[in-house]
């Protein structure tokens, strides 16, 4: 197991310095900064903006409204997913929702949320309808996969709700949970920073990144790319470790 780790470990940094390398070298044979800075430039770039005054306003802010919109969405994914799986009428009555919601592009959405709402609510609204398909899918999935015996049994048992829920229907899901919450929160934060290029709120990454396309500040472009990835990463991590906790707990 220890070995396994550390193997692990070489291949990441390797490939993490070969991904630096690539993009030295590209940098380096396009010769303008204009078009493709550095990874010294960037960072360079980077330190400059978490030294200033507004860069962990604008993180802050992009940070609270991906949260609460993968919060909102994973929460009602959650409940209609359960209902979806339980009743099939519901099921059947909620998928052409579903489906029109899932089929709608992200663009069309963000472009109609500008009109209907505020810049502050444009990102909460895009990143529900865009996460909310995707773990009500998930959710739905895990309980058809739970043995029509099992539920037979339970109803036949009068076994309470609380106690199916519990004891057969979250055991299902809990995979399926985690696959949906991994890939919402991927989603999310891609979802959150075009919203907020679009809509421009006052405070945010996305409106950031807009500012220095429009002053051709491509340093800063990257920079504030590689804060979003850190973000997407450092929180995938944080989900792993608990999926692993919890998939230990149930077993």
């Amino acid at each position: 197991m220890p070995d396994s780790t550390c193997r692990n470990r070489v291949i990441t940094v390797a490939s993490f310095l070969t991904l630096l390398l690539g993009w030295h070298g590209a940098a380096a044979l396009i010769g303008k900064e204009i078009i493709l800075p550095n990874p010294a430039a960037t960072l360079q770039r980077l330190v400059q903006l978490m030294i200033s005054g507004g860069f962990w306003s604008h993180l802050a802010a992009t940070l609270s409204r991906g949260l609460m919109g993968f919060t909102l969405s994973y929460l009602a994914g959650l409940i209609v997913g359960l209902l979806s799986g339980i009743n099939r009428n519901f099921k059947d009555f909620f998928h052409l929702w579903l489906t029109v919601i899932r089929s709608t592009p992200t663009m069309a959405l963000i472009l109609l949320a500008l009109i209907w709402f505020q810049a502050e609510t444009v990102t909460l609204f895009v990143t529900f309808l865009v996460v909310f398909p995707l773990i009500t899918q998930n959710v739905a999935e895990g309980i058809s996969q739970i043995n029509p015996d099992l539920k037979e049994m339970a109803r036949l048992y009068r076994v309470p709700f609380p106690t199916v829920l519990l004891r057969m229907y979250l055991p299902a899901i809990l995979p399926y949970l985690a696959t949906g919450a991994a890939a919402g929160l991927g989603l999310t934060w891609k979802v959150i920073i075009a919203a907020e290029i679009l809509a421009y709120p006052k405070l945010g990454i996305g409106a950031r990144m807009d500012t220095a396309r429009t002053y051709l500040e491509t340093p800063e472009v990257f920079a504030w790319t590689v804060v979003v990835i850190a973000i997407s990463l450092f929180f995938d991590r944080i989900l792993q470790h608990l999926i692993r906790k919890q998939l230990l707990y149930w077993e």
